[in-house]
């Protein structure tokens, strides 16, 4: 008997093939048809499917079609039981410039913090105060408080 099977590019290829035969021996007279799949009458062949079995008669129509990527499952979205962490927000201290100097009756000005020592720093960049140390965050040096001192 005689089939047409239709491939991608919309030509219509003639085939002639035994009513007793399976799909897989259809594909192999195909011009890349291994990999292709083949639909009749709205159901997708399988290669062991026999053709007179599938209710094909001479002169019926299969579409060949390739393997498309995908089909898996989607993915769930996830549903957080914490909330987000809350990022630290910088407070604006007013003032905060009368921590640093102090101007006496004579109007003298004292500097309150410890300055940095290194040459890379140079007077006017003060180290901060922490618990247990003194860091100045140019030039990285730093200084451990010792409780006896």
């Amino acid at each position: 008997m005689q089939v047409f099977v239709r491939d991608l590019e919309g030509r219509t290829l003639p085939v002639t093939v035994e009513p007793q035969e399976d799909v897989a021996t259809l594909k192999s007279q195909l011009v890349g048809g291994e990999d292709a799949t083949l639909t009749f009458a709205g159901r997708v062949l399988s290669d062991i499917d026999i053709l007179a079995a599938c209710g094909m008669e001479d002169g019926c129509t299969l579409s060949a079609s390739m393997g498309l990527l995908g089909g898996g499952k989607k993915r769930k979205k996830k549903t957080y039981t914490k909330p987000k962490k809350i990022k630290h927000k910088r407070k604006k201290v007013k003032l905060a410039v009368l921590k640093y100097y102090k101007v006496d009756s004579n109007d003298k000005v004292t500097r309150l913090r410890r300055e940095c020592p290194h040459e890379l720093c140079g007077p006017g960049v003060f180290m901060g105060m922490h618990f247990n140390r003194y860091y100045c965050g140019r030039c990285h040096l730093t200084y451990l408080i010792k409780k006896g001192e």
